[in-house]
């Protein structure tokens, strides 16, 4: 497995781990709770019922005896006895005893468990035995037995039902408080389970962040500084190394991308160093061939002075040919110099836009004049650029849109710009005669004409300099036309330039 992967897969184990033990915390709180819960809903609340009921039970048998022993003619108080001391009291006993068996054997409540038990007995005994001896309404008339019974009454029925009502009263006491107790251990329980999940989950929480956050910069970070540094490359500085730590993929990545720019940072030096023998060699051979074609067209001047009344008319004609041919020699000579010197002494610097289409139009007034020409300028920004490569790219473009006019129409050449968050971008267009549009690609390639020597003078070489010259501004020149409408020629010039050396 990668390093990286390693780091992610440890960080989703620790969450994974985190979620586990959260879970298995809740469950045992859970349980705790639950237990002391199912103790109050299914052991202390019942017991609390039933004593409830045989209290209130224990108080109506008193009276309904004590109404059954005055009025014979009661049978329903009657009956209702009947079904307390045969079906009630038994029930009620034999939950005392059910709830005797769930408590500690020192529990004080076994005792009270066990009087009110016997003394519950003793009133059911007492109570068939009263209603034994009054079984007819004869029975009632009879004096001794009705004392008998009304002593019966009075001085033990009376003390069973007061025994069993205190000791059912102390039981009430007793489990009451448990449930009291309960509920608040219940209670604080739920409070502590809370409090405990809160700060748990912000221990979780606060551990899982710094694990996301310490995988996430030792792969984020990398990337950052691989990404500086592309930037810095791509601006021409390959100065720049990524400072690499570890053996992980992004370090193995930061060592290949180190040794990727030393090789360009040596593939640019050697570039740079061939430009400038080619420069060189250009600047030379440029130079040198000026003087032979001088020197051809110097003697063939002379030659048409001194001969030329010997000369007949194809002679003439030959000899200008070769006079025309080495003027345009000359000027391509001239025009690839030119070329070779572009960027040469290069310097970055403020170029206000407005100054610089002043001057253009002071050193193109005369073409101007002649051809009644119009350049529209409108409000243009400061620039950082290289001043002189800059003047000359704006300078071929508005010469080549006077210079390709078409018959009997004045040229008429807007400047517009606009501006982006990164680059300047220029329009200029005229009223000329357009460009075929299967030779729009062609037009800025070295040597290139679009139209015939005798229709319109040059070398062909001006939008080629255009080109290097919006290379060296890190921009891009594009030419929308329309044949016999005129041409729009869209300039970008970058605005994050740096001085090169």
């Amino acid at each position: 497995m990668t390093k990286i992967g390693t780091k992610l897969l440890f960080g989703f184990g620790m969450f994974i781990c985190i979620l586990i033990i959260h879970t298995v915390l809740g469950n045992l709180t859970t349980k705790q709770a639950t237990k002391s819960h199912n103790s109050l809903t299914r052991k202390i609340a019942p017991a609390v019922k039933i004593l409830n009921e045989f209290r209130m039970e224990n108080k109506e048998l008193f009276l309904l005896v004590e109404n059954k022993v005055y009025n014979y003619k009661n049978t329903k108080a009657s009956n209702r006895v009947q079904q307390i001391i045969e079906v009630d009291l038994p029930y009620y006993i034999l939950n005392l005893e059910k709830l005797k068996g769930s408590i500690e054997t020192s529990d004080p409540r076994n005792s009270s468990i066990d009087s009110v038990i016997k003394y519950s007995n003793k009133s059911i005994g007492l109570i068939k035995k009263v209603n034994s001896l009054l079984v007819t309404p004869k029975d009632y008339e009879d004096t001794a037995k009705m004392g008998m019974i009304t002593n019966m009454q009075n001085n033990q029925l009376s003390v069973f039902s007061s025994e069993i009502d205190n000791r059912l009263s102390f039981l009430q006491i007793e489990y009451n408080k448990e449930l009291e107790n309960n509920f608040s251990e219940l209670s604080k329980t739920l409070k502590n389970n809370s409090q405990f999940f809160l700060w748990t989950s912000i221990l979780f929480i606060c551990f899982g962040l710094i694990i996301t956050y310490k995988n996430t910069l030792a792969i984020v970070k990398p990337i950052k500084l691989l990404l500086n540094n592309i930037k810095d490359i791509e601006s021409g500085n390959y100065e720049n190394r990524v400072a690499v730590k570890g053996i992980d993929e992004l370090s193995m990545l930061g060592n290949a991308f180190n040794k990727m720019s030393d090789s360009l940072q040596a593939s640019f030096d050697q570039i740079k160093s061939k430009n400038k023998e080619l420069e060189q060699f250009v600047y030379i051979a440029s130079h040198d061939l000026q003087e032979p074609l001088r020197t051809i067209t110097s003697f063939t001047e002379l030659f048409v002075k001194g001969y030329s009344s010997k000369l007949d008319e194809h002679a003439i004609t030959y000899i200008k040919f070769i006079s025309q041919a080495s003027t345009r020699m000359s000027l391509l000579v001239r025009g690839l110099l030119d070329y070779s010197c572009i960027g040469g002494n290069k310097e970055l610097t403020l170029v206000n836009c407005n100054d610089l289409f002043k001057d253009l139009k002071t050193d193109l007034s005369h073409l101007i004049l002649d051809t009644n020409a119009k350049i529209d300028v409108e409000n243009l920004p400061e620039i950082r650029a290289y001043k002189t490569e800059i003047r000359l790219l704006f300078q071929n473009i508005v010469n080549n849109a006077i210079k390709f006019r078409r018959p009997n129409i004045s040229p008429i050449i807007k400047v517009k710009v606009k501006e982006h968050s990164n680059f300047w971008k220029f329009m200029i267009s005229d009223n000329g005669i357009g460009i075929k549009e299967n030779k729009i690609d062609t037009i800025f390639k070295m040597f290139h004409r679009l139209n015939d020597q005798s229709d319109f003078e040059g070398t062909g070489i001006g939008l080629a300099h255009c080109s290097k010259v919006i290379e060296l501004h890190k921009g891009t020149i594009s030419v929308d036309s329309k044949l016999n409408q005129g041409s729009t020629f869209t300039i970008t010039i970058s605005k994050n330039l740096r001085q090169t050396t």
